[in-house]
């Protein structure tokens, strides 16, 4: 065996990382993968939703109206008991055909903006009570408060042993 911190290839790696900067290491992999992929897997990543959200990550700019193709500018967070969510609306005359609705898991926002219907789904980074949720509007902000659902049903699993 070999004594801790000695290699056979210590020195050669030294060599070979000392002249690559973060640039040449990133342009370095691209070409290897796209290289060993082939073409078909930057279409597979354009066309894949899983893709697309991780290019965006959770970022909602924001937008001037709030057609079907357009997403509201939105914050969710969480405190020790409730979810909350804040959706920013300009036009307080959007509150008249607003509705919401939500799941333990999903917060749905549905209405319309002049003769365009609109329908935003919210994921909720935690599960909320059926009860309880109010929603108030101020200074062009809607504010959805929900409270959490703690109670989560333990099962028990039996083992059946068939040795």
């Amino acid at each position: 065996m070999f004594p801790w911190g000695q290699s056979l290839f210590k020195k050669q790696m030294e060599g070979f990382t000392n002249g690559m900067n973060t640039k040449d290491i990133d342009q370095y992999v691209q070409q290897i993968l796209s290289s060993t992929m082939g073409n078909s897997f930057p279409d597979f990543m354009k066309g894949n939703d899983f893709f697309k959200q991780a290019q965006q990550g959770n970022k909602t700019g924001p937008t001037t109206s709030m057609g079907s193709s357009s997403r509201m500018e939105t914050h969710v967070f969480e405190t020790l008991d409730e979810c909350i969510i804040q959706v920013k609306i300009p036009d307080k005359s959007m509150l008249q055909s607003l509705r919401v609705y939500h799941t333990p898991h999903t917060c749905i926002l549905e209405g319309y903006e002049g003769e365009n219907e609109f329908r935003e789904e919210i994921s909720l980074p935690c599960s909320v009570k059926r009860k309880g949720t109010k929603a108030i509007y101020r200074s062009g902000v809607l504010e959805i408060k929900m409270p959490k659902y703690t109670n989560i049903p333990l099962s028990q699993v039996d083992v059946h042993d068939f040795d």
